[in-house]
Protein backbone atom coordinates (compact mmCIF):
# COMPACT_ATOMS: atom_id res chain seq x y z
CA UNK A 1 0.00 0.00 0.00
CA UNK A 2 1.50 3.13 -1.10
CA UNK A 3 1.95 5.85 1.21
CA UNK A 4 -1.20 7.77 -0.05
CA UNK A 5 -3.24 4.98 -0.77
CA UNK A 6 -4.67 3.73 2.84
CA UNK A 7 -8.00 3.08 4.49
CA UNK A 8 -9.65 6.29 5.67
CA UNK A 9 -10.57 6.74 9.45
CA UNK A 10 -10.67 4.06 11.90
CA UNK A 11 -12.36 0.30 11.34
CA UNK A 12 -15.64 0.51 12.44
CA UNK A 13 -18.59 -2.15 12.75
CA UNK A 14 -21.67 -1.58 10.02
CA UNK A 15 -23.47 -4.03 7.89
CA UNK A 16 -21.37 -4.58 4.92
CA UNK A 17 -22.30 -3.80 1.20
CA UNK A 18 -21.92 -6.72 -1.79
CA UNK A 19 -23.16 -4.28 -4.51
CA UNK A 20 -21.40 -1.49 -6.50
CA UNK A 21 -21.38 1.75 -4.94
CA UNK A 22 -23.80 3.49 -7.00
CA UNK A 23 -26.46 1.86 -5.31
CA UNK A 24 -24.92 1.58 -2.13
CA UNK A 25 -24.01 4.80 -1.38
CA UNK A 26 -27.62 6.65 -0.48
CA UNK A 27 -27.87 5.70 3.40
CA UNK A 28 -24.03 6.35 3.82
CA UNK A 29 -24.55 9.68 1.75
CA UNK A 30 -27.71 10.67 4.46
CA UNK A 31 -25.32 10.05 7.70
CA UNK A 32 -22.26 12.13 5.61
CA UNK A 33 -24.69 15.18 5.27
CA UNK A 34 -25.45 15.41 8.84
CA UNK A 35 -21.95 14.84 9.91
CA UNK A 36 -20.80 17.21 7.36
CA UNK A 37 -23.35 20.24 8.28
CA UNK A 38 -22.23 19.98 11.80
CA UNK A 39 -19.19 22.66 13.37
CA UNK A 40 -16.14 21.20 12.28
CA UNK A 41 -14.83 17.92 13.33
CA UNK A 42 -12.94 15.04 11.62
CA UNK A 43 -15.89 13.49 9.93
CA UNK A 44 -14.45 10.01 10.01
CA UNK A 45 -15.61 10.85 13.95
CA UNK A 46 -18.51 11.99 13.20
CA UNK A 47 -20.70 8.94 12.89
CA UNK A 48 -20.84 8.08 9.39
CA UNK A 49 -21.39 4.18 8.92
CA UNK A 50 -18.37 2.22 6.72
CA UNK A 51 -18.76 1.27 3.51
CA UNK A 52 -16.58 -1.71 2.58
CA UNK A 53 -17.49 -1.14 -0.91
CA UNK A 54 -15.94 2.48 -1.62
CA UNK A 55 -13.03 2.64 -3.79
CA UNK A 56 -11.88 6.44 -3.85
CA UNK A 57 -9.44 7.91 -6.36
CA UNK A 58 -9.35 11.61 -6.04
CA UNK A 59 -7.67 13.46 -9.88
CA UNK A 60 -7.09 16.75 -10.34
CA UNK A 61 -5.17 19.79 -9.74
CA UNK A 62 -4.34 22.48 -6.46
CA UNK A 63 -8.81 22.91 -5.74
CA UNK A 64 -8.16 19.41 -4.35
CA UNK A 65 -5.00 19.38 -2.82
CA UNK A 66 -5.86 20.91 0.46
CA UNK A 67 -5.36 24.36 1.64
CA UNK A 68 -1.35 24.32 3.42
CA UNK A 69 -2.35 24.68 6.93
CA UNK A 70 0.36 21.68 7.98
CA UNK A 71 3.42 22.60 5.50
CA UNK A 72 4.71 19.03 6.92
CA UNK A 73 1.76 17.12 5.16
CA UNK A 74 3.12 18.63 1.44
CA UNK A 75 4.37 15.23 -0.44
CA UNK A 76 5.84 15.07 -3.79
CA UNK A 77 5.71 18.52 -4.55
CA UNK A 78 1.95 18.17 -5.21
CA UNK A 79 1.05 20.00 -2.55
CA UNK A 80 -1.44 17.19 -0.96
CA UNK A 81 -2.26 17.90 2.54
CA UNK A 82 -4.71 16.36 5.16
CA UNK A 83 -7.45 19.13 4.57
CA UNK A 84 -8.51 18.36 1.13
CA UNK A 85 -11.86 18.26 0.17
CA UNK A 86 -11.23 14.57 -0.97
CA UNK A 87 -9.71 13.67 2.17
CA UNK A 88 -12.63 15.02 4.20
CA UNK A 89 -15.12 13.26 1.32
CA UNK A 90 -12.70 9.44 2.23
CA UNK A 91 -12.84 9.90 5.84
CA UNK A 92 -17.03 10.89 5.71
CA UNK A 93 -17.76 8.07 3.66
CA UNK A 94 -15.26 5.44 5.81
CA UNK A 95 -14.05 4.29 2.08
CA UNK A 96 -12.43 1.00 1.95
CA UNK A 97 -9.63 2.46 0.29
CA UNK A 98 -9.19 6.25 -0.74
CA UNK A 99 -5.95 7.66 -2.75
CA UNK A 100 -5.22 11.42 -4.10
CA UNK A 101 -3.15 11.56 -7.62
CA UNK A 102 -4.30 15.47 -7.75
CA UNK A 103 -1.56 17.38 -7.89
CA UNK A 104 -0.69 21.31 -8.46
CA UNK A 105 -0.66 22.91 -11.59
CA UNK A 106 -1.94 19.47 -13.04
CA UNK A 107 -3.65 19.91 -16.58
CA UNK A 108 -5.83 17.60 -18.23
CA UNK A 109 -3.01 15.78 -20.03
CA UNK A 110 -1.61 14.87 -16.46
CA UNK A 111 -4.48 12.66 -15.61
CA UNK A 112 -4.58 10.82 -19.20
CA UNK A 113 -1.23 11.21 -20.79
CA UNK A 114 1.71 13.15 -19.82
CA UNK A 115 3.58 13.08 -16.65
CA UNK A 116 3.77 16.39 -14.02
CA UNK A 117 7.07 17.58 -13.15
CA UNK A 118 7.21 19.14 -9.75
CA UNK A 119 9.69 20.26 -7.28
CA UNK A 120 10.35 16.79 -6.13
CA UNK A 121 10.53 15.13 -9.35
CA UNK A 122 7.94 13.70 -12.36
CA UNK A 123 4.53 12.64 -11.28
CA UNK A 124 3.53 9.99 -13.43
CA UNK A 125 -0.28 10.62 -15.02
CA UNK A 126 -3.01 10.37 -12.33
CA UNK A 127 -5.09 7.89 -14.50
CA UNK A 128 -2.98 5.32 -13.61
CA UNK A 129 -4.31 5.16 -10.22
CA UNK A 130 -7.45 4.12 -11.34
CA UNK A 131 -8.27 0.51 -11.21
CA UNK A 132 -11.30 -2.04 -12.75
CA UNK A 133 -12.90 -2.44 -9.04
CA UNK A 134 -12.66 1.87 -8.38
CA UNK A 135 -16.19 2.80 -7.55
CA UNK A 136 -15.94 6.68 -6.75
CA UNK A 137 -14.09 8.93 -8.89
CA UNK A 138 -13.95 13.05 -8.17
CA UNK A 139 -12.25 15.41 -10.74
CA UNK A 140 -11.31 18.83 -10.27
CA UNK A 141 -9.50 20.06 -13.91
CA UNK A 142 -9.26 22.39 -15.99
CA UNK A 143 -8.23 25.73 -14.79
CA UNK A 144 -5.04 25.38 -15.23
CA UNK A 145 -5.78 24.24 -19.37
CA UNK A 146 -6.81 28.05 -19.94
CA UNK A 147 -4.79 29.82 -17.72
CA UNK A 148 -8.47 31.11 -16.02
CA UNK A 149 -6.36 33.84 -13.43
CA UNK A 150 -4.56 35.10 -16.61
CA UNK A 151 -7.74 35.37 -18.22
CA UNK A 152 -8.96 37.88 -15.45
CA UNK A 153 -6.12 39.83 -14.83
CA UNK A 154 -7.04 42.94 -17.79
CA UNK A 155 -9.57 43.41 -14.80
CA UNK A 156 -7.73 43.89 -11.64
CA UNK A 157 -6.90 47.40 -10.94
CA UNK A 158 -3.92 48.98 -9.05
CA UNK A 159 -6.10 50.85 -6.34
CA UNK A 160 -9.47 51.30 -4.70
CA UNK A 161 -12.58 53.21 -6.77
CA UNK A 162 -10.85 52.16 -9.61
CA UNK A 163 -12.55 50.67 -12.68
CA UNK A 164 -10.74 48.29 -15.46
CA UNK A 165 -13.83 48.39 -17.24
CA UNK A 166 -12.46 44.78 -18.46
CA UNK A 167 -16.34 44.01 -19.44
CA UNK A 168 -16.25 45.98 -22.32
CA UNK A 169 -12.93 44.72 -23.31
CA UNK A 170 -12.90 42.68 -26.97
CA UNK A 171 -9.59 41.39 -26.47
CA UNK A 172 -10.96 40.05 -23.48
CA UNK A 173 -13.76 38.49 -24.11
CA UNK A 174 -12.36 37.06 -27.35
CA UNK A 175 -9.55 35.04 -25.13
CA UNK A 176 -12.41 34.37 -22.75
CA UNK A 177 -14.47 32.59 -25.57
CA UNK A 178 -11.49 30.76 -27.04
CA UNK A 179 -10.69 28.78 -24.05
CA UNK A 180 -13.76 27.54 -23.13
CA UNK A 181 -13.93 26.69 -26.85
CA UNK A 182 -10.78 24.56 -26.38
CA UNK A 183 -11.74 23.28 -22.83
CA UNK A 184 -15.07 21.44 -23.71
CA UNK A 185 -12.40 18.93 -25.59
CA UNK A 186 -9.88 18.41 -23.41
CA UNK A 187 -12.35 17.86 -20.51
CA UNK A 188 -14.25 15.16 -22.24
CA UNK A 189 -11.42 13.48 -23.46
CA UNK A 190 -10.74 13.10 -19.87
CA UNK A 191 -13.89 11.97 -18.42
CA UNK A 192 -13.70 9.62 -21.16
CA UNK A 193 -10.89 8.28 -20.17
CA UNK A 194 -11.65 7.94 -16.81
CA UNK A 195 -14.67 5.79 -17.95
CA UNK A 196 -12.82 3.48 -19.51
CA UNK A 197 -10.12 2.46 -17.11
CA UNK A 198 -13.27 2.27 -14.17
CA UNK A 199 -16.17 2.06 -15.84
CA UNK A 200 -18.29 0.48 -12.74
CA UNK A 201 -16.97 4.24 -10.90
CA UNK A 202 -19.41 6.98 -9.61
CA UNK A 203 -17.47 9.80 -11.61
CA UNK A 204 -17.98 13.45 -10.58
CA UNK A 205 -16.63 16.68 -12.15
CA UNK A 206 -16.27 18.83 -9.52
CA UNK A 207 -16.90 22.73 -11.07
CA UNK A 208 -14.95 26.12 -10.74
CA UNK A 209 -15.82 29.24 -9.36
CA UNK A 210 -17.27 30.89 -6.03
CA UNK A 211 -13.75 33.15 -5.52
CA UNK A 212 -15.29 36.25 -7.62
CA UNK A 213 -19.10 37.29 -5.78
CA UNK A 214 -21.01 40.34 -7.23
CA UNK A 215 -18.65 43.33 -5.38
CA UNK A 216 -14.62 44.20 -5.43
CA UNK A 217 -13.09 44.47 -2.56
CA UNK A 218 -9.85 45.86 -3.03
CA UNK A 219 -7.21 44.13 -2.49
CA UNK A 220 -8.15 41.20 -1.87
CA UNK A 221 -10.26 41.23 -5.09
CA UNK A 222 -9.00 44.04 -7.35
CA UNK A 223 -11.94 44.98 -9.05
CA UNK A 224 -15.06 47.07 -9.73
CA UNK A 225 -17.86 45.60 -8.52
CA UNK A 226 -19.38 45.50 -12.61
CA UNK A 227 -16.43 44.16 -13.38
CA UNK A 228 -16.30 41.40 -10.61
CA UNK A 229 -20.13 40.45 -11.65
CA UNK A 230 -18.39 39.78 -15.33
CA UNK A 231 -15.73 37.73 -14.06
CA UNK A 232 -18.49 35.90 -12.22
CA UNK A 233 -20.29 35.45 -15.85
CA UNK A 234 -17.08 33.87 -16.86
CA UNK A 235 -17.57 31.21 -14.43
CA UNK A 236 -20.91 30.55 -15.35
CA UNK A 237 -20.16 29.99 -18.91
CA UNK A 238 -17.10 27.97 -18.02
CA UNK A 239 -19.20 25.35 -15.56
CA UNK A 240 -21.58 25.18 -18.35
CA UNK A 241 -18.95 23.84 -20.46
CA UNK A 242 -17.40 21.23 -17.71
CA UNK A 243 -21.31 20.28 -16.72
CA UNK A 244 -21.52 19.78 -20.27
CA UNK A 245 -18.74 17.54 -20.56
CA UNK A 246 -19.87 15.46 -17.33
CA UNK A 247 -23.48 14.90 -19.05
CA UNK A 248 -22.20 13.76 -21.95
CA UNK A 249 -20.15 10.96 -20.36
CA UNK A 250 -22.04 9.34 -17.70
CA UNK A 251 -20.27 11.40 -14.82
CA UNK A 252 -22.26 13.77 -12.52
CA UNK A 253 -21.04 17.40 -12.15
CA UNK A 254 -21.00 19.43 -8.73
CA UNK A 255 -21.63 23.09 -8.67
CA UNK A 256 -19.35 23.99 -6.46
CA UNK A 257 -20.19 28.10 -7.79
CA UNK A 258 -24.49 27.83 -6.56
CA UNK A 259 -23.37 26.89 -3.48
CA UNK A 260 -20.91 29.51 -3.10
CA UNK A 261 -23.06 32.75 -3.28
CA UNK A 262 -22.18 34.63 -0.52
CA UNK A 263 -18.71 32.76 0.74
CA UNK A 264 -16.25 34.54 -2.07
CA UNK A 265 -13.24 35.99 -1.66
CA UNK A 266 -14.96 39.08 0.06
CA UNK A 267 -16.82 37.70 2.31
CA UNK A 268 -16.23 38.14 6.05
CA UNK A 269 -13.84 35.35 8.09
CA UNK A 270 -16.59 33.23 9.06
CA UNK A 271 -18.20 33.28 5.69
CA UNK A 272 -15.43 33.16 3.04
CA UNK A 273 -15.12 29.66 1.44
CA UNK A 274 -12.45 31.44 -0.84
CA UNK A 275 -8.97 33.54 -0.73
CA UNK A 276 -8.90 36.07 -3.20
CA UNK A 277 -5.44 37.20 -4.84
CA UNK A 278 -4.34 38.55 -1.66
CA UNK A 279 -4.67 35.81 0.92
CA UNK A 280 -5.84 36.44 4.68
CA UNK A 281 -5.12 33.28 5.94
CA UNK A 282 -2.13 30.04 4.86
CA UNK A 283 -4.33 29.01 1.73
CA UNK A 284 -2.80 29.65 -1.25
CA UNK A 285 -4.06 32.81 -3.17
CA UNK A 286 -7.28 32.21 -5.36
CA UNK A 287 -8.25 29.02 -3.99
CA UNK A 288 -10.16 27.20 -1.13
CA UNK A 289 -9.52 28.04 2.25
CA UNK A 290 -9.95 25.26 5.29
CA UNK A 291 -13.66 26.22 5.41
CA UNK A 292 -13.84 25.80 1.85
CA UNK A 293 -12.47 22.38 1.40
CA UNK A 294 -15.40 21.52 3.89
CA UNK A 295 -17.95 23.04 1.89
CA UNK A 296 -16.74 21.24 -1.02
CA UNK A 297 -16.73 17.81 0.78
CA UNK A 298 -20.35 18.43 1.61
CA UNK A 299 -21.50 19.30 -1.62
CA UNK A 300 -19.67 16.05 -3.15
CA UNK A 301 -21.61 13.71 -0.73
CA UNK A 302 -24.68 15.99 -1.28
CA UNK A 303 -24.41 14.89 -5.51
CA UNK A 304 -23.58 11.35 -4.94
CA UNK A 305 -26.47 8.67 -5.84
Amino acid sequence: MSDDEKPAGPARSGRPRSGPVKPGLPSAVAACAVALALPWSHPAAAGAAPDPDVRYVALGDSRATGSPQDLLSIRDGCFRTSDAYPQIVADALSVDSYVSRACAGAKTENITTTPQFTVTGPQPPQIGALQPDTTLVTVSIGGNDIAWSSLVEPCYTPAPGFDAKCRSDATTARRMTDALTVLGPKVSATLAAIAAKSPAATVLLVGHGGIFGDRGCWPYVPTSDADAAFVVQFFVRMNAVLADAARANGARFVDVAAAAVGHDACAGPDRRWFEGLVPRSFTMPLHPTHEGHRAMASLVVATLP
